[in-house]
């Protein structure tokens, strides 16, 4: 009895232990330790959020790193901050209705690449130094962030000199195939598999590519404390690409700057055929295309150390 007691009261502590929280404040000093600031500016309708290299080194490159869906700049890249920052200048914005950005809006693509834009002007007027505005960046963008990358790749040329589509939503998608998963899944669709509200629905999501082993108390806090932040707003997000499916897979952009695929073989969200699909439409050359194996959708967190050498082989030169 004293054994179980003992057992019950370690778990009790734990469950009361905000876990959630300090991994989001070891993310947070991952950025600092290389030498990222975090800028939110407040606005009487909301604010806005970005990351960036403290003081840009007029003889490194820029990146301009784009999350995905349910992402932030330090939720997505505070695994590879550290290597990189050594060889690039970096722009991690917060997009709309994630991180610590919050601006009432539409929820069109637009609007999110018009955002991207603002926030290195934000950059430029907080630390008074313009060339972080007028730079050109290597613009990666992941997932959900990969579409918003594409437009602002199409719409600014003059600040793109490459775009890397990272497991991105970039066109030849197909929502029916997400929607197929999330059913496998025990999910309604895509929608409902991308927002859990528990960590039951949470854990369906986590194990799309191989099963997850973690407490439930600490799903329930990834749940309540990141996915349902402004829950409604990120769904709506979803609804505009489902209303404007058509249109945005009908799309031919139009970009003035060399384009890389890099996709994880085992991509449950989007899959590898979207790839090819895009290799194939944009005339993309094999010396572009990287696809690595035994990886999902989220390379870069996934296989940290092969991204960052990818991009540092790829661009530091």
């Amino acid at each position: 009895m004293k054994k179980f007691g003992f057992i019950f009261l370690l778990m009790s502590l734990f469950a009361s232990c905000n876990l959630y929280q300090k991994y989001v404040v070891k993310q947070m000093k991952q950025m600092n330790q290389a030498g990222l600031t975090n800028y939110t500016g407040v606005f009487p309708n909301g604010k806005r959020s970005v990351s960036f290299t403290g003081t840009f080194d007029q003889n490194k490159k820029n990146l301009l790193l784009i999350h995905g869906y349910q992402g932030s700049s330090y939720a997505q890249w505070s695994v590879n901050v550290e290597e990189l920052s050594k060889h690039f200048n970096i722009v991690a914005p917060d997009l709309n209705y994630h991180g610590s950005t919050y601006l009432p809006s539409d929820f069109s693509i637009e609007m999110q690449s018009d955002l991207v834009k603002d926030l290195m002007q934000q950059i430029s007027d907080y630390t008074g130094d313009s060339s972080v505005a007028n730079a050109k960046y290597i613009v990666v963008g992941s997932s959900y962030g990969g579409l918003v990358g594409a437009r602002f790749a199409e719409k600014y040329p003059e600040r793109v000199s490459a775009y890397v589509s990272l497991d991105g939503l970039t066109g030849c998608f197909d929502r029916s195939f997400t929607d197929s998963v999330a059913v496998s899944a025990g999910a309604k669709d895509a929608v409902a598999l991308l927002n859990p509200t528990t960590g039951k629905e949470l854990k369906k999501l986590a194990s799309l590519e191989k099963p997850v082993h973690i407490p439930n108390f600490i799903l329930n806090q990834v749940a309540e404390q990141h996915f349902c932040t402004h829950r409604n707003e990120k769904i709506k997000l979803l609804n505009y690409l489902n209303e404007h499916e058509k249109e945005l897979s009908n799309h031919t952009f139009q970009w003035s700057c060399p384009v890389y695929l890099v996709w994880g073989e085992n991509d449950k969200i989007i899959p590898l055929t979207t790839a090819k699909c895009l290799k194939q439409k944009y005339q993309i050359p094999d010396n572009r295309v990287f696809i690595y194996p035994n990886t999902g959708h989220i390379l870069n967190m996934q296989n940290p150390k092969a991204f960052n050498k990818w991009v540092i082989e790829t661009f530091a030169n």
